[in-house]
């Protein structure tokens, strides 16, 4: 009866799938080596199917993420083969408690695993007995270990090329290009067409106020085409405005796991780790203080500063981004009407144009002169009558609170970490029973190693939260003391807003207004402060934390 095989072959960086890099486990060396095997050890057994995960760490990737993996489980249970080759053991896993349990799984499905360069003739991985169970489990270990300590070594060689100021590989950023010119520790250029597409970036965020979306608009229209893909994205523009390689420092460790194992940036509240080399003078795109502006505007936007992110930027009318709907809460849009440069516009809501009226029962759609000649004096009436040390007494109080909640927070936060790591060690000492005295046991082996890395995960989601919440500390000092120098010049913001742009009119009411309600009776204005506790040292009315208006002579119909 013929022997059926499949093959598995992994490498865990996409350099390794090609001959020509400098190892002896790439693909193509796994896949001879292999079939060597089988014409001289095996020759009546057949090769029936190979599977090849490309740039897949079995350190990093859990089995469950692997779908080469799980391709080879489905076939195993359908008996399409009767032995798995690999390379070597590490090919399978690099993970302790996993590397058994694969093997497991595949031992009930009829499937003999051999590693054809870890010994002479091959090595079957057994897992029949306890004795075989246990030296699986140390093997696992042991690769588990080297994969640890090896990752540690590089990180740490790059880390310290990175703060000479050498390059640490990978694709050139948008803005640069590899040069022969420059051989040796930085081996990069400016690339002069793209370095002008960052710059012009950097004029319109930073002079013009236009946010992500509308840069990559710009960039769409005017044909200029990004590195990959056929169009820009707001996340493209952003990435590379938020990249410090564009002050020309370059910076190692900006990407992180994520919780399936695929590496993302940091977000800019989470710079742990991250090492930024020197300054090449003649690298520099875009002056360091133009980035830091451009970066702390991004900053505001994010998450962790407790400001929402809106759409305030975009768009074409006044208040678009901050408009919701009075009836259904849904946001208003812009949609002009009549041919192009003589285009009356209004602000439509959205849920009704896209749904019907049954999906809301509200005014359709607003003039835009209706509302910006109604919403904008009843927001400077408001501004006049604030009294700015009120204001800013009632912002301190309003960050206090917010300090002492995350503080509340962080301060339990060590309590739950030290919980979660004692059950980490009490199902860490189960599985180590188990090995020992398996029929004694309660849970099976998988069972106790998927415990095992929930406890885990859950001991770093808690050091992520603590790491979060005294970035989100510092991120509420800094934000306050930004609120307290704009309302310190309040008695000149409705100047200064009628002398800008509309693109930075949209940006200031951002800082002013969380949202507007438009209905047939009226509007209602939410700003971002709750002034109802005025000093009454200052004798100024009291001032709602909305405000309700009627339209007044401009709500009649047609307007």
């Amino acid at each position: 009866m013929t022997v059926r095989c499949a093959a598995l072959y992994r490498v865990s960086t996409t350099r390794q799938v090609h001959r020509d890099v400098d190892t002896d486990e790439t693909l193509p060396v796994q896949r001879q080596a292999i079939r060597e095997f089988l014409a001289h050890t095996h020759p009546d057994w057949e090769l029936t199917s190979e599977y090849a995960e490309e740039g897949v760490s079995a350190f990093r990737h859990r089995a469950a993420d692997r779908d080469v993996l799980q391709d080879i489980f489905l076939a195993a249970s359908q008996h399409a083969f009767d032995v798995l080759l690999v390379f070597k053991a590490d090919r399978l896993s690099r993970q302790a408690l996993e590397y058994p349990v694969i093997l497991s799984n595949l031992g009930r499905c009829g499937v003999r695993v051999i590693a054809t360069a870890d010994a002479p003739g091959g090595k079957v991985l057994e897992v029949d007995g306890q004795y075989e169970k246990l030296i699986r489990f140390v093997e696992g270990w042991q690769a588990e270990t080297e994969s640890h300590n090896t990752s540690i070594r590089v990180r740490a060689a790059l880390e310290q090329k990175a703060r000479r100021g050498e390059w640490t590989g990978g694709t050139p950023p948008y803005g640069f290009r590899y040069t022969a010119a420059r051989a040796g520790p930085m081996p990069l250029e400016r690339d002069p067409t793209e370095a002008d597409v960052v710059r012009q970036m950097f004029a319109w965020y930073l002079q013009e106020g236009l946010g992500g979306t509308r840069i990559a608009e710009r960039l769409n229209h005017a044909q200029i085409r990004p590195r990959h893909g056929a169009t820009w994205s707001d996340w493209q523009v952003r990435r590379i405005m938020a990249n410090p390689a564009v002050t020309g420092r370059f910076a190692y460790g900006r990407k992180q796991l994520n919780a399936s194992g695929r590496r993302t940036l940091r977000s800019r509240h989470n710079s742990a780790g991250v090492v930024l080399g020197p300054q090449h003078d003649d690298l520099v795109i875009v002056a360091v203080s133009d980035w830091d502006a451009a970066t702390q505007r991004m900053a505001s936007y994010n998450a962790h500063t407790g400001q929402r992110r809106t759409r305030a930027d975009q768009g074409r009318l006044l208040f678009t981004g901050l408009v919701r709907c009075g009836v259904c809460g849904g946001p208003m849009v812009s949609s002009g009407t009549g041919p192009a440069g003589g285009q009356r516009f209004r602000y439509v809501c959205l849920n009704r144009r896209s749904r019907g009226a049954g999906a809301c029962a509200g005014q359709s759609s607003y003039s835009q002169r209706k509302v910006e000649q109604a919403v904008l004096p009843a927001i400077l009436r408001t501004l006049q009558h604030a009294g700015t040390h009120a204001v800013v007494t009632t912002a301190r109080q309003l960050a206090a609170e917010s300090l002492f909640q995350r503080r509340t927070r962080a301060a339990n936060i060590p309590r739950q970490l030290d919980d979660a790591e004692r059950v980490r060690t009490a199902w860490l000492a189960r599985l180590d029973d188990y090995f020992r005295h398996p029929a004694n046991s309660l849970y099976s082996e998988s069972v106790l190693a998927e415990k095992v890395r929930d406890a885990d995960e859950r001991c770093h989601r808690l050091r992520d939260q603590l790491a979060d919440l005294s970035a989100a500390e510092a991120d509420a000092a800094a934000q306050l003391a930004d609120l307290e120098q704009f309302l310190a010049d309040s008695h000149h913001w409705w100047r200064r807003f009628l002398d800008l742009p509309r693109t930075q009119q949209k940006l200031m009411l951002k800082d002013v207004i969380d949202h507007i309600e438009l209905a047939r009776s009226g509007f209602r204005v939410y700003y971002r402060l709750d002034v109802t506790r005025l000093d009454t040292t200052h004798r100024v009315p009291p001032v709602e934390w909305h405000e309700a208006s009627p339209w007044g002579r401009l709500g009649q119909r047609g307007d």
